[in-house]
């Protein structure tokens, strides 16, 4: 499906009250459920703050902030911004939710909640602060390692928020514009990625549920839920005293070597239609060309078999050696594989029937010098002979090629004209 049929399925919104009750109220559990987190509320905290905390803005994908970036100093929260997060917990009213009149989910809602903090909540830190910050570029510069060539560094521009995840940065056709950005990585930081759909023909199906992870330790493909990670999250936001209910262990939820299903970021929206609002990245008609010519095993954790064959290649199988003695007393080296019985009448054997090797008086190991046969007629001259003619004899030539002499021999026969 190309993405200006995608567009023309926008739907309107409406208010989560228009539920039957028993809808309405299991929605507003697990949404309470979420906000008491500690991501979640450190997630509002920070929204609150106005500034994300640097070890955040560090663990995503896309982080453009280097040496003299403001942001370096952001290691805490403004004092109160914490404070203020579990009060709005507390009084919290769904009721000022909306939702696609077409499919609820919860995960939007959610979203919605940033989406209203980044927008209306005021912000302990100043806007030119902010603004300062956010559009902070660090200057051109030259570029020197030990050992390479100098390279001019370019100036990079900002991403127009903070508070971003790499691939839903297109403010431009956001309903929200910046907020929703803003939401977006309110829903990574406490999912572990934005909760995507496979949305089948109609566009408005929810058959499988996908995450798509942005933090940097996690894979940048889209990837589908296991059954047991389904299930935990659900036993979670359905738990009635969230006292007693731990989160979820992988909670975030992360990626594991089990989560096979995966898809390229442009197959997903443009093949599979897995995405929850249409709009919410552009792609190219055709699929663009990868950057990278390696395949990770974080992307691709199928690989990780053929590289447990690899390295669990065990070479051919050592050698034992036994060290014996002939008759004159010289040692003898003797092989064998060390599963091998060999008996001594079998390397008595082997001795005798010349398998054995002879190591030198200056043990060395090598074996002795033997005395070398003269070398016949046509072999090659010795070091000490003339040097060959400067140029072949014709074979035309009437006269006859004189042939160097032969060690031990007073001269050479000429060859009969």
């Amino acid at each position: 499906m190309d993405e200006k049929t995608l567009l023309r399925k926008r739907p309107s919104e409406v208010s989560i009250e228009v539920l039957d009750p028993e809808h309405y109220h299991a929605l507003v559990k697990a949404i309470r459920n979420i906000l008491s987190t500690e991501l979640a509320e450190l997630s509002i905290a920070q929204l609150i703050d106005g500034l994300p905390l640097m070890i955040s803005v560090f663990e995503s994908r896309g982080c453009l902030v280097g040496k003299g970036h403001p942001l370096l100093e952001h290691e805490t929260l403004c004092d109160g911004a914490l404070q203020q997060a579990k009060q709005l917990r507390d009084g919290f009213d769904p009721a000022v939710l909306s939702f696609s009149s077409k499919v609820c989910t919860l995960s939007r809602l959610r979203f919605e909640t940033s989406v209203a903090l980044f927008t209306h909540h005021p912000k302990l830190h100043s806007q030119e602060d902010i603004d300062a910050t956010v559009s902070w570029v660090l200057p051109p510069r030259w570029i020197e390692h030990d050992g390479l060539k100098p390279r001019w560094e370019k100036d990079i521009e900002p991403h127009p928020t903070l508070f971003y995840h790499v691939n839903y940065l297109d403010y431009d056709r956001y309903t929200h514009g910046l907020a929703d950005v803003a939401g977006y990585w309110a829903e990574d930081r406490i999912f572990g990625g934005v909760v995507l759909f496979d949305r089948g023909e109609s566009a408005y199906e929810c058959n499988d549920i996908y995450l798509h992870s942005g933090r940097v330790k996690a894979p940048s493909r889209i990837w589908k839920l296991l059954d047991s990670q389904f299930e935990g999250l659900v036993d979670f936001l359905m738990s009635a005293d969230i006292s007693t209910q731990e989160p979820p262990k992988s909670f975030p939820i992360l990626a594991t070597r089990e989560n096979l299903h995966r898809h390229d970021v442009w197959d997903a929206i443009a093949l599979h239609n897995i995405y929850r609002d249409p709009w919410e990245r552009k792609f190219p008609q055709t699929k663009p060309e990868e950057w990278r010519d390696v395949r990770s095993i974080g992307d691709h954790p199928e690989l990780q078999d053929a590289f447990d064959a690899i390295t669990s290649y065990k070479p051919e199988k050592p050698v034992k050696v036994k060290l014996t003695y002939d008759e004159r007393g010289l040692p003898v080296v003797t092989k064998r594989s060390r599963d091998s019985e060999a008996s001594e009448d079998e390397l008595s054997q082997a001795s005798s029937s010349g398998k054995r090797r002879r190591i030198g008086a200056d043990n060395s190991g090598e074996t002795p010098p033997q005395q070398l046969s003269p070398p016949r007629l046509g072999s090659p001259p010795p070091l000490d002979s003339p040097p060959p003619l400067s140029s072949p004899p014709r074979l035309d030539s009437p006269e006859a090629v004189e042939l160097p002499s032969s060690p031990g021999r007073s001269g050479a026969s000429k060859p009969e004209q």
